[in-house]
This record gives structure tokens, sequence and C-alpha cells, in this order.
């Protein structure tokens, strides 16, 4: 075996990583395909990193005997060596990604053995009867990265592990995939609309752009109806009409006919409004017109023929809309974070976009290049933003090593080379852009470091171009079209080029247990279904209890992502688990929120605030304070004030002038912190002190 496949740099101290000293290692042989690395550390006894190489990858083993292992899964975990057997979780889910925070801590004693892995796009955690760090290349590409790890010695606290990181990363000459850091404070100042996001809740909205069903009063709808039904074919209402579908044309007879307004029925007619709304030719317009322009002219014909019973041209959609807006900032929620549900992309609302920016929020489509659909799929079987043209769906996909494509996401076509995407992101963003003055931009997947070797003669790479060109994309949107760039996802490896992260502080875990699949279980996430207000995104479950831990344990997770890159970038849940999506840990992660100074998050349309609104603002009232001071401050400590760990407090600032946030997440008062509540010392001129999430 080649010695440099063991290539390890030990850093005796990890908080003054600027003295460096190589320690003496030394290689010997202990069994077949495998060698020991024997680290001697001055006035401690020896410890030893095993290497082994077979034809499944090369591992670096760490050493037997830890009392207590540091992992980067679910933000940060801590486990004792003795507990990993009974966390079943652990060893099921083997290998772990590394490509969020690559870095892995084991407690000996009062110290721990920190692993660095500077280049993990081909290495993995394994977790069973050893812990070790497995790099494993596919063909043709065993040197696309180095197999190296650095080794450092910290004290014996887990936030240590966050440190020694942070350290390196800052001193280190040579670091790997790993970038250089560039904090929120320096982002902010090359793009100032950035501090609109310190304070801010991140909010999806749902529902029509262009017509809802709150358009028209609901003392208005059957009369509605009724004139819809009896207008002139030539008129511009009976265009309309012959522009809806079967299944639309068949609610407007039965809303006519009715005793009240039915939900069903204005939703069908309503998207029978909001399709015709989009139809360049439905008045004989100009086929050359930009697609905003189509739907200004088509909103101020249809508004003028129905004034008698629709509302204020300017008033309509239903999330994506002026009301909408107004409705968060009346109700005291000065900044947010705010993403369309989809691209939306021939539903143009550039007058809301504008709103949003004259309300303090930051406003902006989800888009996606990720994969890549034949343009003559069902549209059931597709989705808006993975459909370009044919020369994108032949050319353009991602193929194996064997020449097979790869598929993309749930089986759909195949993954799109972020290579052949590029010219179709500078046009759809730029088309986009031209019409539309969003301030934020959501590139879905990039920043979950899922990336792919690519063996197409057009645009073959490995992993690390794959990376290179997400990259490049982000950057792009960051500092030429000086848009907030927002991302699936907050690997590290994407932490200089993006401002948020979705899918930190609760990652994606949809797949993890059959029940939320099973339509028959309490734990069913829901169907895609109404679109308006899908049940996936706004039915509340309860957590399988097989994931309480660790996404939703307090006595095992740590704010490890927020120690080493939380002022760098603003990371929280995933879209598909927002704050109120599980209503057995509704209150564990509210009380998280506020410890680790991660934004929460909801989905909302007009229909769902008012029911969800008293919730949503007493905590952003609390939350968004502390959030607009701390924002860019780091997460310095993290201390478990009492045995049972549910009393937490972490520290925020440097060693002068530094703020603590104390947390109990238990049933009863301990540590003088009462149930369920959080306690902030530290920060003069909070309007409130203190927090009590169980009320």
């Amino acid at each position: 075996m080649m010695l440099t496949l063991f290539r390890i740099r030990f850093f005796r101290n990890a908080r003054a990583v600027v003295t460096l000293a190589w320690m003496l290692i030394t290689f010997c042989a202990t069994a077949e395909n495998e060698r020991e690395i024997k680290i001697t550390d001055v006035g401690n006894a020896p410890i030893q990193l095993h290497a082994t190489n077979s034809e499944e990858g090369f591992t670096w083993w760490l050493p037997s005997g830890a009392d207590e292992f540091v992992f980067p899964i679910s933000a940060g975990i801590v486990v004792e060596a003795t507990k990993v057997k009974e966390m079943p979780w652990l060893w099921e889910g083997s290998p772990w990604s590394l490509t969020e925070l690559p870095v892995v801590g084991a407690r000996y004693g009062d110290r721990i053995l920190t692993v660095v892995v500077p280049w993990p796009l081909y290495a993995e955690l394994m977790i069973g009867d050893r812990v070790g760090i497995k790099y494993s290349f596919p063909p043709k590409r065993t040197n696309a990265t180095p197999s190296d790890v650095v080794v450092l010695w910290t004290g014996k606290e887990p936030l240590e592990v966050a440190r020694a990181f942070r350290d390196w990363r800052d001193k280190a000459k040579d670091i790997g995939e790993i970038p250089r850091r560039i904090s929120l404070k320096q982002k902010a100042e090359a793009l100032p609309r950035v501090t609109a996001l310190f304070g801010a809740p991140h909010i999806y909205l749902w529902g029509a752009a262009l017509f809802s069903q709150h358009d028209v009063k609901k003392n208005k709808w059957l009369p509605f109806a009724k004139f819809m039904m009896h207008a002139d074919a030539t008129s511009p209402a009976g265009k309309v009409v012959q522009h809806f579908s079967k299944s639309q044309r068949e609610a407007l007879k039965q809303l006519a006919v009715a005793e009240f307004p039915m939900d069903y029925l204005t939703n069908e007619i309503a998207s029978g409004l909001e399709e015709a709304l989009r139809d360049p030719l439905l008045f004989g317009q100009s086929t050359n017109l930009v697609t905003v322009d189509v739907l200004r002219r088509n909103r101020e014909k249809i508004a003028d023929a129905l004034k008698e019973f629709v509302n204020p041209p300017n008033t309509w959609g239903d999330g994506p809309s002026i009301p909408m807006l107004n409705a968060l900032h009346d109700a005291g929620i000065e900044r947010a974070a705010v993403f369309l549900s989809d691209l939306y992309g021939t539903s143009l609302r550039p007058d809301v976009a504008v709103r949003a920016t004259e309300l303090g929020y930051v406003f902006g489509p989800y888009d996606s290049y990720h994969s890549v659909h034949d343009p003559k799929t069902s549209l059931d079987k597709t989705w808006e933003t993975a459909q370009f043209d044919t020369a994108s769906y032949e050319q353009g996909r991602i193929l194996n090593a064997d020449g097979t494509g790869h598929h993309g996401f749930k089986g759909n076509g195949y993954h799109f080379s972020p290579t052949a995407a590029w010219p179709y992101v500078q046009k759809r963003v730029g088309g986009l852009l031209a019409q539309v003055p969003y301030s934020t931009w959501f590139m879905d997947c990039d920043a979950t470091a899922e990336c792919f070797d690519d063996y197409s003669p057009l645009h073959s790479g490995s992993r690390v171009d794959d990376i290179n060109a997400r990259r490049q994309r982000l950057r792009w949107l960051g500092n030429e079209q000086k848009l907030v760039v927002a991302s699936e996802g907050g690997s590290i490896l994407f932490a200089d080029v993006i401002h948020i992260g979705h899918g930190v502080q609760t990652p994606y875990i949809g797949h993890l247990d059959k029940a939320f699949r099973d339509p028959q279980s309490v734990h069913f996430l829901g169907k895609h279904w109404p679109p308006d207000s899908p049940q996936v995104s706004f039915k509340a479950v309860p957590v399988p209890p097989a994931l309480l831990t660790p996404y939703f344990d307090p006595q095992i997770r740590i704010p490890l992502y927020q120690a080493a890159l939380g002022d760098e970038l603003i990371a929280t849940h995933h879209w598909s688990f927002d704050s109120l999506k599980f209503s057995d840990v509704a209150v564990t992660r509210e009380l998280m929120e506020i410890l680790y100074m991660v934004p929460p998050m909801y989905h909302l349309n007009r229909s769902t605030w008012p029911a969800r609104k008293e919730r949503i603002v007493r905590h952003v009232k609390f939350w968004a304070p502390l959030h607009r001071q701390l924002a860019t401050a780091p997460l310095t400590r993290f201390e478990w004030l009492t045995k049972d760990r549910l009393v937490q407090r972490t520290t925020f600032g440097g060693p002068v002038a530094s703020v603590t946030i104390t947390v109990n997440f238990g049933l009863k008062e301990e540590a003088g912190v009462s149930p369920q509540s959080a306690m902030v010392y530290g920060l003069p001129g909070l309007v409130s002190t203190s927090f009590n999430a169980g009320r």
C-alpha cells in the first residue's frame, strides 16, 4: 500500500493552531490490508488510528476506548460510547454523510480527539463496532481527492470540537475543499439587504398568485356564478368561461344554483380564472408580449368586466399577494424571508415583490436545476422547475459509468449536469428578474452537497467538478444579480456563497419511517392536496417514536453546526418540516430556535393565517429582537446546567461582551428556570427577557 494514502496532520494545540508540531507517526502492519498509525503525543500515552484498505474503500478508524462521541448528525449530537449500540439508528443510518460539517469528536477522559475531513465529497462517517472515516471512490475516479484527515486534541467539552474546527479552518494553510470563512457581517457589507434576514422568520407562501377564492366576497360568489353562466360568449366574461376546463364549468354550474359558496367550488372556479389570466390568446393579444405584460392586460380587462363582483385587482392572489404581506406586517412581523412555494414562472406578481421590499422583507421564488424531464412528460408526472427543452433532456443528463442515465428525484427524468444547466440558469433567472424585482432566490438541492460523478463525454466530471459548477451559479446569484442566496441544506462547501440554508436544524427525515407514508398512521405526513394548502405542508402530526432521538431530543442534541458556522449563514429547518409540523415536539423546537438562534419557519396562505397567527406572532415577538442582535455573533459556549441535561445554556459573542440564553426543556422548574421556558441575560433594551413556550 502506498504510504501517501496515510497522510495525516496532527495539530497539538487545537486552540492555538498557529503553533503546529508534526508528531511522531509510524506505520506498522497489524493484519492483511490493514495498517496501524501510531501517533505519539508528548507527555501522553500513544494513540492509534487504524487504516484499512479493501475493495470497498479506505477507512481511517478512530482509536478504541472512547468515552463519548460528538457527531455532526442532525446539526450536532453527543452520544456516550457505551450507548452507541443502544441507539440502532446510528448503526442503521451508517454510513453518514460528512458534507454538511466534516468533523467528528471522540472523548478520551478529559480530552477530545477531533478529526477533520478536509476532502469530504468521497468520505463518510462509519458507525458500528468501530467508528471511522471511510473514503470510497468510483471507477476511474480513484484519485479524485486526497484521503487526508486532520487530527487535533481539544478540551473535554463537546463544543470544543466546533472551536477546534474553526481554529483549524482559519489558520491552516491547506483546508482542502472547505472554503475560507466569510462571515455574515462581511456578506451584509457586500450586500446590505442581507441585514433584512436578522430577526426574520422564514415563510413559504401557498396558493394562487393571480386569482383566488378570496378575490370575490363571500356574499357575491353566487351572483358572480350566475352572471358568468349567462355571459355572452363574445364578452370578456364569456371568453373566460370558454377557457374553463370541463370540471371548472361544472363547478360554475353547481355554484350558480347553490345555497351558499362552498370552498371546493369557489377554489375550482378561481383556478379557472387563474389559468385564463395566463393565456396570451384570451383576448387576442400579441404572442410576442412578455409574461408580465400578458398578465397585466388580461387582469385589467377581466377586472373591468367583473368589477361588480371582484375585489380590486391589486389585492388578488392567495399567499403570494399584497393582502397576505400586509397581514404579516400589521401583526408586527417587521422582517421576514418570504419564499414562493414554487417557481410561479407563469404567475408573475411584480407588485407583490415591490410591496415586500417596501415592508422590509426579502421575497423570491423556489427554483431548481437538479432534475431534467422529458418535455413531453404529462403534467401530473413532472414539475415546472424540471422542464427545459429537448436538448437539455437528451444531452444534459448525468451518466453513470456504464452509460445509463442517472435518474432524478423520485426516479423521474435524470439528474441535470450543473455544467450543462448553466445556460438555462442564466436564461431563466435573467428572464424572471427582468420582469419581477425579486430580492432573494431559493436554489433547491445545491447546498445539500448532493453531487455526482458524471461520465457523459459532453460534460464529464468528478463530484468536485459538480460542486464547483453549483458554487458558480450560487456565487453568480449573489455577486452578479445582487440577490440574497438561499438553498436547500447548509453544507460548509457552500457556506461562502449562500446566505440561507434550509434543512440543517431539521433535515429531511420523511424517508426514515414508513409511518410517515402510511395513510392509516397518525404519523402520516399528508397528501400533496389541496393545492393551496397541501396536507404535507400544513397538517400537524406527531413524530414516530423511533425518530425522536436524535432529531428532536434536547438531551442528545448540541449546537455543533451553529457553533461552527452560525455566524456565516442563516440555517433553519427543511421546508417539509416547518416549526408547526410536528405537534408533539412543537414546544421543544420552539425553545431550540431560541437557544440556538435558529429562525422559525412557517407555511402560510390567507386561509391558514388566522388559525396560525397567534402562535407565530407570540414566538416571533420574543425571538426576533434577539436574533436581530445575535445573528452575526458566534455561539461560543454550550452548557448543561442539570444532570438530566434538560436545562441548557448557550453563550453568544466574545469574551468581553456576551449574551446568555438559558432554556428549560423539562416539565418542572429546575436551576431557577420555569418549565418549558427561556431566559436571556446580557442584552439590554429588550422588552421581554423571558418566554414561556408551554403556555
